[in-house]
């Protein structure tokens, strides 16, 4: 099979003809029709990672995945080949980024019936992490809602599916993003939404229930928006969010690193939203499966507006 791997950490991407991948116990092979880039997978092949997401070396990247099955192992359950499924691969070694790829049934979802593969490669990680900072971290329910909710970052690939799944819930939802994409935001269902390059883009807002930053950083500049017991979540926890987490005792306003969970479950909550109208990933880009290298260049570039998708068969 075809497939893109690299050999060592911060090496060079290279097309190469691997072996066909065998399932394993509770395990099944995946037709790969379109995989999807998110930036935790060049930082782990820059090495920068290592020490938390150690690789087993050569590896085949990206873990979105969405394809058809065509071989299970035993104990697959209900997975039967020719299901149209989707996931997020479990561990650090991915192998989304090829012809065929393996993944744990514990992971693994059918897709909607009227969902195109581009739609289920991209909801995974970027969806799982919205819905589980929403809801786990910030304690958003998925329905009557009733909190304002600040998304920074709204278009990025975490942050359009967060401003979704909030307006879904029944929350308030105000996007922070560039003015070049407000309008997209806007269409997402945001009641309002913030130029953060604009002067003074912040006065005069009233306080927030919750806070679900995108985009990284210290939460400090965040917490004064607050409302009293309000709660912050970061989907790109630095030591700055790791410390303040800790001093959460010490203050009614709570701050919660985002640490993604792979399972069926989710996925299949996020299959619902979409299938009633209620979510879609917006595709910034696409890219063939030999253009990885050139996929990864518009991630680092901190421009895409929605995803970035691998069309590999």
């Amino acid at each position: 099979m075809r497939a893109m791997h690299y050999v060592t950490y911060g090496g060079p991407l290279a097309l190469v003809d691997l072996p066909q991948p065998v399932a394993g116990l509770r395990q099944v092979v995946v037709r790969v029709h379109t995989a999807s880039v998110n930036p935790v997978d060049w930082k782990m092949a820059s090495g920068k990672l290592r020490l938390l997401m150690p690789q087993r070396l050569p590896c085949v990247p990206l873990a979105d995945v969405a394809g058809e099955i065509v071989q299970i192992g035993a104990d697959a359950g209900d997975f039967q080949p020719s299901m149209r499924v989707h996931a997020r691969i479990a561990g650090h070694n991915g192998g989304a980024c090829a012809e065929f790829a393996v993944v744990g049934v514990d992971v693994l979802a059918p897709m909607p019936a009227d969902m195109s593969f581009e739609q289920a490669a991209g909801l995974p990680l970027a969806g799982l992490t919205a819905l589980q900072g929403l809801r786990d971290e910030a304690g958003l329910p998925l329905s009557g809602a009733t909190e304002r909710v600040l998304v920074v970052g709204a278009s990025g690939g975490v942050g359009h599916l967060a401003v979704q799944i909030a307006v879904a819930a029944g929350a308030r939802v105000t996007g922070v993003c560039s003015a070049a994409n407000t309008a997209m935001v806007t269409g997402l269902g945001a009641h309002h939404v913030i130029d953060y390059r604009a002067p003074n883009a912040f006065a005069g807002l009233e306080p927030f229930d919750i806070i679900l930053d995108c985009v990284g950083g210290s939460p400090s500049p965040w917490l004064s928006m607050l409302v009293a017991g309000g709660r912050f979540a970061s989907t790109m926890p630095g030591p700055a969010v790791i410390g303040r987490s800790l001093l959460n005792a010490l203050s009614s306003k709570r701050v919660r690193p985002v640490m993604l969970k792979s399972n069926r479950a989710d996925l299949q909550i996020l299959g619902q939203l979409a299938a009633a109208g209620r979510l879609k990933v917006i595709v910034d880009s696409r890219f063939a499966l030999d253009q990885l290298a050139a996929a990864w260049e518009r991630s680092k570039s901190g421009r895409a507006a929605g995803k970035i998708l691998i069309n590999v068969n």
